[in-house]
């Protein structure tokens, strides 16, 4: 009887082994697996101007009708953004005679992820309203030099070879001044016609700042 029940008891201890040992191997086989992705984010990067004006001084006329410059305003003005308000101050109703003179001091940063390379530009697209005036009015771009020219006949201030007036890298920052004036031609040294011819017409030109990528 004693005999029996160990030889039962064996049977069942080495059904529990032969269970445990079946769990074993199953397991060995239930490998564990995880899956991850790696997602890439590419950005493009951002050329992007940034124009401000540092100072405006005027010249001219003041509620007697008479020619007479203003103390400089040095309120900065931004201006990055294509706009139709006149970098001069000039307000609706103001009119211009000979001698009238506008000196814009501007700043141009790079808040950008480049480096960029830029140059000047005076555009007067339609002359329609305006042609004896903008022969009589004259435009003068300050980078360190001069360069001047009539709004009829149009500016564009580049560098040596028609290179860039200079390169700006991430932060820096330049600054340049653009001069207009309406010459007396009695006179001015430059062959104009006679202001009267330009009495009564309006005129509006572009100040264009170009920007391009600066590369090695």
């Amino acid at each position: 009887m004693k005999s029996t029940n160990r030889k039962r008891a064996l049977l069942v201890s080495s059904s529990v082994i032969l269970l445990c040992m079946t769990v074993i191997v199953g397991m060995t086989w239930a490998l564990f697996t995880d899956t991850q992705r790696v997602t890439n984010h590419l950005q493009a990067g951002d050329l992007s101007v940034t124009l401000n004006r540092t100072e405006l001084t005027k010249t001219t006329l003041n509620t007697e009708g008479k020619l007479v410059t203003s103390a400089p305003d040095t309120n900065p003005k931004n201006f990055s953004n294509p706009t139709d308000e006149n970098v001069f101050g000039i307000v609706e109703g103001e009119k211009i005679v000979p001698g009238t003179k506008y000196v814009a001091k501007m700043k141009i940063e790079n808040h950008s992820d480049v480096a960029f390379g830029y140059w000047i530009e005076i555009v007067c697209a339609d002359k329609t309203n305006g042609a004896d005036l903008a022969k009589q009015l004259k435009v003068t771009v300050n980078t360190g030099t001069d360069a001047s020219a009539f709004v009829n006949d149009g500016l564009a201030v580049k560098g040596a070879n028609d290179g860039y007036v200079g390169e700006l890298i991430i932060g820096a920052t330049a600054e340049f001044t653009v001069t207009v004036e309406f010459l007396d031609s009695f006179v001015a040294e430059n062959n104009i016609e006679h202001n009267d011819l330009a009495q009564g017409e309006n005129l509006s030109f572009d100040l264009v700042v170009h920007a391009v990528q600066a590369t090695d």
